[in-house]
């Protein structure tokens, strides 16, 4: 039976090249995380790679870290990683402009 999840995903810092070949500018994410609501058949284990979108144009996969309750959401988060080691700029653009993702601040 298929339901509703919180994916809380973490993405890799990543650097941009300067303007007029200036020094490049570091974006670090460790403290950034973006939230989406989707819809599963299952809750994922551990170790399972989930396809995920951002906006109308790009598809990736993330890696399922943990899946635990939440009481006070009434619903499971699923803690997930970019399913690789590194982030286009453009790929980064798409995710925290995407109105599906929701940027939040780790405290």
């Amino acid at each position: 039976m298929p339901q509703v999840v919180e994916i809380v995903l973490r993405i890799p810092s990543l650097r941009i090249p300067g303007a007029d070949g200036g020094p490049p500018r570091t974006i670090n994410n460790t403290d950034i995380r973006f939230t989406k609501q989707v819809e599963v058949e299952a809750i994922p284990k551990p170790g399972v790679i989930l396809p995920m979108s951002a906006g109308d144009s790009l598809n990736f996969s993330c890696e399922v870290l943990q899946a635990n309750w939440h009481e006070s959401k009434n619903a499971f988060v699923v803690a997930c990683r970019f399913n690789r080691r590194t982030i286009a700029p453009v790929e980064y653009e798409t995710i925290i402009n995407s109105n599906d993702w929701t940027m939040k601040p780790l405290l």
